[in-house]
């Protein structure tokens, strides 16, 4: 049962992370809003996680700070997050990652805004993304245009947003079977519905590192990429099922750099795409490919004239 005012679950999903998670869940134990309710979800760790994360429980767990740890055998973090929204009994939930940092005003600063805007159903946040390369961007949450900009910069990916808990289950939760692209399918869903949607300041509170392991990624990223394109696709008005191949396309280029292995995802997208379209998808794929940057960027300052 929740406490007394209790209003937000965080949902953290954690595979094979028993040499990092700590500094997450430190980060959580930091924040300056109580009450708060945790879940961790441990998804078939192998590495001594599932007693990292009882020991945090055992240690942090007091008034204010409920933690619930639970297993889940079903492998990805679609599953994980499912299992944890399971146990989500607060009227808001959040997911996080678990090698991300919060500041320890990022819940905070977040239910002070839902406060003062009771008809919020969704609630996000820039943050700072830190790449293995050593450079960091700040990443927007963009409420304008809002499904285009979701599709194409992933706005909203984990760690940048939260819902309502019943919005989250009204959708379906996280579909299953996805391991690439999945937030973005969740959230042109939860778009779908036509929820109130705010942005909350613009200094960011959250720090992600990008990861080369991951429970999110994928051995086989281009057919799981399609696979997600394609189930996002299915929710857009046939006028707009183009965005989702545009970002393919993109993706493809960035992730391969070799115009023969992008070939098999790219080559059945333009098939299909009717001229002049055709043309600036190969001019987008090919400036991709070659290494240059804002093809999503430069399509939604002329997508309203239907090309």
């Amino acid at each position: 049962m929740s406490t007394q005012n209790e209003a937000l679950t965080i949902v953290i999903p954690v595979y094979n992370r028993a040499d990092a998670v700590a500094d997450t869940l430190a980060s959580v134990a930091e924040q300056t809003w109580r009450p708060l309710h945790v879940v961790l979800v441990d998804n078939n760790s192998t590495d001594g996680t599932a007693a990292v994360l009882a020991r945090w429980k055992r240690d942090v767990e007091a008034p204010g700070l409920r933690v619930s740890v639970i297993s889940e055998p079903t492998p990805g973090a679609c599953a994980a997050r499912n299992a944890g929204l399971a146990l989500a009994d607060t009227a808001w939930t959040m997911f996080f990652d678990s090698d991300d940092i919060m500041h320890p005003d990022h819940v905070e600063r977040a239910m002070n805004f839902i406060a003062a805007h009771p008809d919020a159903d969704i609630v996000g946040w820039p943050i700072a993304v830190n790449y293995v390369s050593g450079k960091c961007a700040l990443k927007q949450f963009i409420v304008s245009d809002i499904v285009y900009n979701n599709i194409i910069h992933s706005s909203f990916a984990t760690q940048r947003y939260m819902a309502r808990t019943e919005l989250f289950r009204r959708v379906g939760g996280w579909r299953k079977g996805l391991a690439m692209a999945d937030d973005v399918e969740l959230g042109n869903r939860l778009l779908a519905t036509r929820p109130k949607v705010y942005k909350v300041g613009d200094r960011p509170t959250v720090d992600a590192y990008e990861s080369e392991v991951s429970i999110s990624n994928s051995p086989d990223r281009l057919p799981s990429l399609v696979m997600a394109m394609e189930a996002i696709a299915e929710n857009l008005p046939q006028c707009r099922r183009h965005w989702a191949d545009l970002e393919t396309i993109i993706l493809a280029a960035n992730w391969t750099r070799e115009e023969s292995e992008a070939a098999p995802v790219v080559e059945p997208i333009m098939a299909r795409t009717p001229l002049p379209r055709r043309w600036l998808w190969r001019l987008f794929y090919r400036w991709t490919l070659s290494g240059g940057r804002g093809a999503g960027r430069l399509y939604g300052l002329i997508k309203w004239t239907g090309i």
